[in-house]
């Protein structure tokens, strides 16, 4: 326990002497144990903190995240994909063909099957990148000043992106994440991709309007969102879903509503993979 302490707390201050920052999470929950919300992780709060029992999350603060999933894809397949990667490093997605396996690779048949495959992988192989427990993988590259970063829940089946300030990603040395790819420092991301999925939202005026999504007057789902804020929610995937499509309706960030990740009802935990899966239904919904 004494060595976990050492090893986190030493992580966090490296991470903070090249100027990023990390936050404690509980082990069994995998939820914050401090307030971090527009909170600078300095030295003397990474001291004070007891880092015993807790995994490591990265805030995306000063760079963002690709975080590709395998919720959807078999088991089997997902290990037998974390090892390949172990063995060939990124540049298994040089050869890797998702037809093979009947487009079944969730997150990965995403990216391989993108218009951007060639830029994404080439963007790979210049960044830091780990791999999960699942078989999954974050990417992680350095923001830039030009670009107005946000979160995008299910860019892509099985692809999300963690942008915001308050967002974060478990990494080593937490129980499953490895360390797949080395850099000295971030590089950027290059290219087309970053632009597309950051772009702002265009509007096309008419006289006096504007010609955009019409909003669902929807108050059943404003009442959901508050109850998932407020932690009042009984039916936790039903609030957590109407909640969502309510705050996509509106073009609203759903960062908040992850305080229902770690939420215990009964003997039942609200996982993390409980909430992305919600959301992504949420985004299908009301987006298509």
């Amino acid at each position: 326990m004494e060595e976990r302490l050492r090893t986190n707390r030493v992580t966090a201050l490296a991470f903070l002497k090249k100027g990023y920052q990390v936050i404690p999470l509980n082990r069994k929950t995998g939820q914050p144990i401090i307030k971090f919300k527009n909170v600078d992780m300095t030295e003397e709060i990474i001291n004070s903190i007891n880092w015993s029992n807790c995994d490591v999350a990265l805030l995306m603060r000063g760079m963002w995240c690709i975080d590709i999933d395998t919720h959807n894809m078999d088991h089997k397949l997902a290990q037998e994909m974390k090892v390949m990667f172990q063995l060939m490093g990124v540049g298994l997605f040089d050869i890797l063909k998702t037809d093979r396996f009947n487009r079944g690779l969730d997150g990965y048949s995403s990216i391989l099957l993108s218009e951007y495959r060639g830029e994404l992988i080439e963007n790979f192989k210049r960044t830091y990148v780990e791999l999960t427990d699942s078989g999954g993988m974050h990417i992680i590259f350095k923001k830039r000043n030009d670009v107005d970063y946000s979160q995008k829940i299910g860019i892509m089946p099985g692809v999300d992106i963690k942008a915001n300030d308050n967002n974060y990603v478990k990494i080593f040395p937490s129980d499953g994440r490895e360390v797949l790819q080395k850099v000295d420092g971030l590089a950027p991301y290059v290219g087309e991709f970053e632009k597309q999925i950051f772009a702002k939202p265009v509007v096309t005026h008419y006289f006096a309007g504007s010609i955009v999504k019409p909003k669902n007057d929807n108050h059943e789902g404003s009442q959901a969102y508050e109850r998932v804020v407020s932690g009042s929610s009984i039916n936790r995937n039903d609030d957590l879903f109407k909640a969502a499509c309510w705050a996509f309706e509106r073009n609203q960030a759903v960062d908040d509503l992850s305080v229902i990740v770690g939420t215990v009802k009964g003997r039942d935990v609200f996982t993390l993979e409980e909430f992305e899966r919600t959301i992504e239904s949420a985004r299908r919904t009301v987006f298509g």
